[in-house]
């Protein structure tokens, strides 16, 4: 099961972290005094990488030989110091090559990486995860082994922005779930910080007055050494005050971050830029939606004009559990933020099929994701959460998951999409599953005129203040001073496009200023701008582009009124 050993501290002579001590790794090799699961010496090549000052990346020295054997390195290792330091002797798993290429450290830039265990069922219990990475990143690949494929999920997080602690995490828990039985004991460090796992497989920690060392087992008999319980992550760093080491559980709820911070700054600066000086002038719906704007949507959900969210669920309660049969999905993805109580209906569902491993959510907000990852690993302990926060336009080849995966797209929200727009999202969704996984679509359909209206211009005036709030963003994000006031709530049908189309009129000529985007904009009385297209379906055309896209339509539900539709499609 191999052995490796990461330590920071004041710089040493390798001889002394990986040669010298009563039981240093070249003993381990032939003598480990813990070997979980099977194994016994780990005599199949070696490997040390260390970090020099001025130089940008580590040097790395590695043999397909028994350490001890390798008197060059014994001769090396006496004379060399540095005090960063990642050393790993392997045990091969039957079935993968030998070679230098596939010895532990792995390197990229400043990063150095060992992985001690093993994936079941490697290389198909992973195809699915290893399908997501560019193929750029599949050339570079070292050795066609287990540990190498793991190597490449995890830089392929960290070269997304994540952090070394995130992204080992969040692998390590992905792949313990699409291979369980697993051994993942993973060690990463930049030369400045040390991370590593635990997941079925020894891990100890040796901490002193001014270095740390972390390895599969103590080299000695020193009291300081502790053991690190299982399914554990630890971080170690070296502060001015001395070392640091924080030792917290591989949660089962993970959270993947790609977009940056000023992420939605930047969108809505540009989304005005091209909607305002377009003609005619247009918003896109989703900036609606900030805190006021979102309890504004949650009032009209239960409004009794606005039927889709009623006729939506009641298509879910009917049907769950033909659905979970269906897809028999392992893992279930919603591109939204999860919370709500739609989601439950397909999660329990899920449940009692006793297929649900992982729920994987994803949204641009990262508070809302974060909440509601929380409250659904709270609700369903035994199944892995896990939160991306992206865009479904731009992210959806960076989803996780174990296949067979349900990808959940409810609330009609693809109405808001414009026919190429839909297309090339229905592509896009089908390009990243797998045969066997399957595609679940909520979406509205065509009715007579009066009750689509009155869903987007109800009695009360709610749908009218959500449409206006969108101005309140711009004045509030961009410092302009839209009157809000000024413009009047406008919800039309287009039965040509067949679709719903919201809409502010200015009252009033008027001049707007945005010295957030450096905007004027000049409204004539009477102009119109779009805010929300919301296209309506029928079966037909739902068929037509799920087939377009490379679907299957298998079932199709509706509520008992006939107003709203749930599709299950397959991937062809």
């Amino acid at each position: 099961m191999c052995r490796h050993l990461g330590y920071l501290g004041p710089p040493v002579p390798l001889a002394d972290l990986v040669l010298d001590r009563p039981h240093a790794l070249v003993h381990q090799a032939w003598a480990p005094a813990d070997m979980r699961q099977g194994g016994t010496i780990n005599v199949d090549g070696f490997g040390v990488g260390w970090y020099v000052p001025g130089r940008a990346e580590p040097v790395r020295y590695r043999r397909a030989v028994p350490m001890w054997t390798d008197e060059s390195f014994l001769s090396i290792a006496a004379g060399v110091s540095s005090g960063a330091v990642l050393g790993a002797i392997r045990s091969a798993t039957v079935g993968m090559p030998g070679g230098e290429d596939a010895c532990a450290p792995f390197a990229d830039g400043r990063w150095l990486f060992s992985h001690n265990g093993v994936i079941r069922g490697w290389p198909s219990s992973v195809e699915s995860l290893a399908a997501r990475l560019p193929v750029a990143d599949l050339l570079r690949l070292a050795a066609p082994t287990d540990s190498v494929t793991l190597w490449a999920l995890v830089r392929n997080r960290l070269q997304s922005g994540m952090s070394a602690a995130d992204a080992v995490a969040a692998t390590v828990a992905e792949v313990g779930a699409a291979a369980p039985d697993s051994r993942l004991n993973v060690m990463l460090t930049d030369g400045t910080e040390l991370v590593a796992t635990t997941w079925w497989h020894s891990l100890s920690v040796l901490c002193t007055e001014d270095s740390v060392v972390v390895a599969s087992e103590p080299w000695d008999d020193d009291p300081r050494w502790q053991s690190i319980d299982d399914r554990q992550l630890v971080v170690a760093t070296l502060r001015p005050d001395g070392p640091h080491v924080t030792v917290r559980p591989l949660r089962s709820s993970m959270i993947e971050v790609h977009l940056p911070p000023d992420h939605a700054a930047r969108s809505l600066a540009a989304d005005v830029r091209a909607g305002l000086t377009a003609s005619p002038k247009t918003l896109p719906p989703k900036w609606f939606y900030d805190a006021r704007g979102s309890e504004l949507f949650e009032r009209i959900t239960r409004l009794e004009e606005y039927y889709p969210t009623r006729a939506e669920r009641e298509v879910l309660a009917a049907r769950a559990a033909e659905i979970a049969s269906a897809s028999d999905a392992h893992t279930l993805v919603e591109l939204g933020s999860g919370s709500s109580e739609k989601t439950r209906l397909l999660l329990d569902a899920l449940r009692d099929n006793d297929s649900l491993r992982q729920i994987v959510v994803l949204d641009v907000s990262e508070t809302a994701l974060r909440d509601a990852s929380s409250a659904l690993r709270d609700e369903y302990p035994s199944a892995q959460v896990h939160g991306v926060v992206g865009d479904f336009t731009e992210h959806l080849s960076l989803l996780p998951g174990e296949s067979p995966r349900l990808v959940a797209f409810l609330g009609g929200t693809i109405g808001n999409l414009l026919p190429a727009e839909r297309a090339k999202f229905l592509s896009s969704v089908r390009d990243v599953l797998s045969p066997g996984d399957s595609f679940l679509l909520g979406t509205d359909l065509v009715k007579d005129e009066q009750t689509l209206v009155a869903a987007y211009d109800d009695a009360s005036g709610v749908t009218a203040e959500f449409n206006r709030n969108v101005l309140h963003v711009l004045n509030r994000e961009l410092n302009a001073d839209f009157d809000v006031a000024a413009f009047e709530h406008v919800a039309r049908w287009n039965a040509d496009e067949e679709r719903i189309e919201m809409r502010l009129r200015a009252t009033r000529a008027m001049r707007v200023h945005l010295p957030g985007v450096d905007l004027e904009v000049s409204f004539e009385q009477g102009e119109e701008l779009l805010t929300e297209v919301s296209a309506k379906f029928r079966r037909e055309t739902v068929a037509a582009e799920l087939t377009a896209a490379g679907f299957a339509l298998r079932e199709w539900w509706t509520d008992s009124e006939g107003r709203f539709a749930v599709s299950l499609a397959s991937a062809e």
